[in-house]
């Protein structure tokens, strides 16, 4: 009897794991639809790639929040 509880909780487990595959497999495929898209429009807007890159790079690094904890709740 214990053994066809672990066996159905393992299909189950399998199951679960190959929808979260799947799943991210498809969010992967949206991300690089949207960098290609965004890549096909930033000579439209005239953004500097470099220059973007390096201002998100410094921003990020002098950005704190006041009263911010370092946990998450």
């Amino acid at each position: 009897m214990k053994q066809e509880v672990y066996r159905y909780a393992y299909n189950e487990a399998n199951t679960e794991l190959t929808e979260i595959l799947t799943e991210f497999e498809q969010l992967r495929l949206r991300k690089e639809g949207i960098e290609r898209a965004l890549d096909a429009l930033r000579p439209l807007a005239g953004v500097d790639v470099q220059a973007g890159l390096d201002q998100k790079a410094s921003g990020a690094s002098n950005t704190q929040l006041v009263g911010a904890s370092p946990y998450a709740y």
